[in-house]
């Protein structure tokens, strides 16, 4: 891929982007939940390390794998949207910020994810953006939980 395909893009498409992907993994909606992403191609494959996994995704089936679970190649995947969220919020700390060259975003922060009885998770995240055939896209997805220090008694 070259940067010619990429189109120049804004901070409020950014916004939009993150709002349907905490809407589509909501409704656990794979299909639209995957098509946010730019799976690439062997030269520049998607960049995709999921909150509760060890395992770095390159491409759609590892992705689709932790969002779904059930995948023997990946037997640690229990299913990321069969937690049922009902609620997922971003809070960037300093973004979305425009990368050099103008042809894409990058944003980290916190976001939590809340499911029907009330619990909270809260993780880090690192996502690029770029825009390709009027859509923007995630080209990378790092996620972890955050982490929180010891309580000293």
């Amino acid at each position: 891929m070259s940067d010619s395909s990429y189109e120049p893009m804004t901070r409020a498409e950014v916004v939009a982007a993150q709002r349907a992907w905490a809407k589509y993994v909501t409704e656990q909606d794979i299909d639209q939940l995957l098509g946010l992403y730019d799976f690439g191609c062997a030269d520049e494959p998607l960049l995709f390390k999921p909150t509760l996994a060890d395992v770095i995704r390159l491409d759609r089936k590892g992705a689709r794998a932790y969002f779904m679970g059930g995948d023997p190649d990946y037997p640690h995947d229990s299913g990321f949207l069969k937690n049922a969220w009902t609620q997922v919020e971003f809070q960037s700390a300093a973004g979305p910020i425009l990368k050099a060259g103008g042809l894409g975003y990058k944003d980290m922060g916190h976001y939590t994810f809340r499911d029907g009885d009330g619990n909270v998770i809260r993780a880090d995240y690192t996502f690029a953006y770029h825009k390709r055939d009027g859509c923007v896209l995630i080209s990378l997805h790092h996620s972890s939980l955050t982490w929180l220090p010891p309580v000293r008694g």
